[in-house]
């Protein structure tokens, strides 16, 4: 397994490394209290310790995994002493990567940001009101909406590097929805709700932010299948006589299924007379 030492101006090489898959790194200060860094492709810095001491490197020490994505250079310390982390980031402003480096501990905690130039170094601070998917029915929207601004001013409350964590997913929620990624937008509002409910930062405890999240995801499902239903009954209505009166009672027991919101009940109905209509054909 490949061992680099990385100097300032190979900076763009280790973050072209960290696109194409996840990558091993270490630094800390030689000697003469200069940057030292090594990466090499997997899953285990620890093996870069005894490198980097043969290299003049020494304690304390930073180690882990990176990966670069969407623009962001996401870097795990497994070590993570607070001097070698503020090292790092100085060097990386020292040698622009290009990209923002991420620093999280080895529980997913954000530890510290570096502001790329090229965004002015600030934070994206998209929000509910950024909202404008277009040719997406509103109504589905709505309820994310809803939720968004709900939780937007309780995100303040959070703890520095929480708040900017969060701050960037809501972000992300806000452009999935304009993207019309609704149900990816909506597994991501869930990862901010229960972090603020865990801080205490919100009038509902996690229990309840999860119960109330997954009401407003059934019933925009319940929505979508009723649209289904709908869809459907033009279709048996076409249908030849007998077909059509057996096709009709199927239909009449997908929207008992739906009345009583038993949406995996109603999908399994639906999805026969769909088999069965298609058979017509």
């Amino acid at each position: 397994m490949s061992i680099d030492r990385i100097s300032g101006k190979e900076v763009k090489e280790m973050v072209r490394e960290g696109a194409k898959k996840r990558m091993s790194f270490a630094f800390c200060l030689d000697a003469s209290k200069d940057p030292l860094l090594m990466i090499q492709p997997g899953k285990k810095p620890e093996t870069l310790k005894t490198p980097m001491k043969n290299a003049g490197g020494g304690p304390p020490m930073a180690w882990g995994t990176y990966v670069v994505r969407s623009g962001d250079m996401e870097m795990i310390c497994e070590s993570a002493p607070q001097r070698m982390v503020s090292e790092l980031k100085k060097f990386f402003k020292r040698n622009p990567a290009k990209v923002n480096v991420l620093f999280y501990d080895d529980g997913g905690n954000l530890l510290d940001s570096l502001k790329p130039e090229a965004s002015g170094g600030q934070v994206t601070e998209e929000d509910a009101s950024d909202i404008s998917a277009t040719g997406i029915d509103a109504k589905a929207i709505a309820p994310l909406k809803r939720r968004l601004k709900r939780i937007q001013p309780r995100i303040g409350l959070a703890p520095g590097p929480l708040e900017l964590k969060l701050k960037r997913a809501l972000a992300k929620s806000v452009s999935l929805i304009n993207d019309g990624r609704l149900q990816e937008a909506e597994t991501m509002i869930v990862v901010i709700e229960r972090a603020v409910a865990r801080i205490g930062a919100d009038r509902e405890d996690e229990a309840k932010s999860m119960k109330r999240g997954q009401r407003e995801m059934d019933q925009r499902s319940l929505g979508a299948q009723v649209k289904r239903a709908q869809s459907l009954q033009a279709n048996v209505a076409r249908a030849p006589g007998k077909v059509r009166d057996r096709l009709g009672r199927a239909l009449h027991v997908a929207a008992r299924h739906l009345k009583r919101r038993d949406l995996d009940s109603a999908r399994d109905a639906m999805d026969k007379i769909e088999k069965a209509l298609t058979a017509l054909v």
